[in-house]
C-alpha cells in the first residue's frame, strides 16, 4: 500500500474513528483527544500494517486500544467500562445465533457448486473426505469448494457487520454496518 493510499484511507475512517471513540467516552472533547492519539499511532505504526485490505480492522484494532490505555490511566485499579471491555457472554451468544442465521441466509445466495459442500462440511459437520464420496468429487475439488465458499460467506458477513477478534479468534466486539441487510 502506497503512502498516499494509506493517507487516503486513513483520512477516509477518520470521522468512523471519532464516533466510535465519542461513544465510548463522556465528552466531545475528550473523543477529539482520543481520536488525534489514535491518529498518532496509527502513522507511527504505519510500517505494521501488513495487508492494506485489512486497514479498517487495523484503525479499529488500535482505536480500541487507545480507549483501553486511556480508562486504565484514568483509574488503574477499576474495572473497565462495558463500552470499551469485550461483549458480555450473553452478547456473544445472542450475537453468534444472529451470526448462524445471517450465514444461512448468505449460504442459499452461494453458488450450487459451493453451498453444498459448505453446508456439509458447516452446517451438518461431515468431514471432508465423506463429501467427496458422496458428492462424486475428489477430495481437493471439495477442499477447495469449502474453502471458496467459506471465503465468499464470509465476505458476506463482513460486509454486513464489523467483528474486532482477540487473540485466540474469538469474537469480543462487533458493529452493524449501517444499511446492510442481516440479522446481526
Amino acid at each position: 500500500m502506497s503512502v498516499m493510499e494509506f493517507d487516503a484511507g486513513v483520512t477516509e475512517f477518520r470521522a468512523k474513528l471519532h464516533g466510535f471513540i465519542r461513544r465510548r467516552v463522556r465528552d466531545e472533547t475528550t473523543a477529539d483527544d482520543l481520536t488525534q492519539e489514535t491518529l498518532l499511532k496509527v502513522y507511527r505504526s504505519r510500517a505494521a500494517l501488513r495487508d492494506g485490505q485489512r486497514l479498517e480492522a487495523w484503525l479499529y484494532r488500535i482505536a480500541r486500544t487507545t480507549l483501553i490505555d486511556f480508562y486504565r490511566r484514568q483509574r488503574p485499579s477499576e474495572e473497565l467500562p462495558a463500552a470499551v471491555a469485550a461483549e458480555p457472554p450473553d452478547e456473544i451468544a445472542r450475537l453468534r445465533e444472529a451470526v448462524i442465521v445471517s450465514m444461512r441466509r448468505f449460504l442459499e445466495e452461494l453458488p450450487e457448486a459451493y453451498r453444498e459442500p459448505v453446508r456439509l462440511a458447516e452446517l451438518e459437520g461431515l468431514p471432508l473426505a465423506k463429501i467427496a464420496l458422496r458428492s462424486g468429487l475428489s477430495l481437493t475439488a471439495v477442499k477447495s469448494r469449502v474453502q471458496r465458499g467459506r471465503a465468499m460467506l464470509k465476505k458476506k458477513l463482513q460486509d454486513c457487520c464489523r467483528f474486532e477478534f482477540d487473540r485466540q479468534g474469538k469474537v469480543i466486539g462487533w458493529e452493524k454496518r449501517p444499511a446492510k441487510p442481516c440479522a446481526c
